[in-house]
């Protein structure tokens, strides 16, 4: 991979933001499957891939599924589900007890459509603050099937940002790394 690459991508990954607001125009069929091949593409524990994706653009079920999701404050023309299906993962790790793996797989998985989403311009938002029966319900997806995250998907609302004086400070990439020893923010 050349130095170019690299400044491209993680350009990509520094300027991603989440989008509270989206337009109305629909999200191509092209552009959704990229994004969930995206995730499909994201480190997995064991190469299992225990995740499985749902997308919808109905108007209506997404209507339903924001009303089972507190966290879901945008109104996104399209939304794509990050599931768990357990009778597959049971008979994948049939001779492992279940671990958080599942949960690493499904974070690599949105993140890595997260970023796609913004480099084919498309606003996302990933929302956790759900219910897992009424999403689940709301999507007609079988019990064995849980939803472990939505991706909220639209083109971005111009909306002016203001800076919260409450934020917290932002963590520079030297507070959070040490080096040999705990504490030690930098190398040598």
């Amino acid at each position: 991979m050349t130095t170019g690459n690299i400044d491209v991508i993680f350009e990509n990954m520094k300027c991603r933001r989440v989008t509270r607001a989206f337009t109305g125009e629909p999200v191509t069929d092209e552009a959704l499957f990229q994004v969930a091949q995206a995730g499909r593409f994201a480190a997995s524990g064991g190469n299992l891939r225990p995740y499985r994706f749902f997308i919808t653009r109905d108007p209506q079920r997404v209507g339903l599924v924001r009303s089972f999701s507190p966290g879901m404050l945008a109104h996104p023309p399209a939304i794509i589900a990050i599931l768990i299906d357990h009778d597959q993962y049971q008979r994948q790790w049939v001779s492992i007890d279940p671990s958080m793996i599942i949960y690493a797989d499904v974070g690599t998985a949105a993140q890595n459509m997260l970023n796609m989403a913004h480099a084919l311009d498309l606003g996302s938002c990933p929302v956790s603050s759900f219910s897992k029966s009424g999403v689940r319900e709301a999507l007609g997806l079988p019990a064995h099937v849980s939803v472990e995250m939505l991706i909220l998907l639209g083109h971005p609302e111009d909306v002016e940002r203001q800076v919260n004086p409450n934020a917290p400070k932002p963590v520079t990439t030297r507070e959070l790394t040490s080096w040999e020893t705990f504490g030690k923010h930098a190398p040598g």
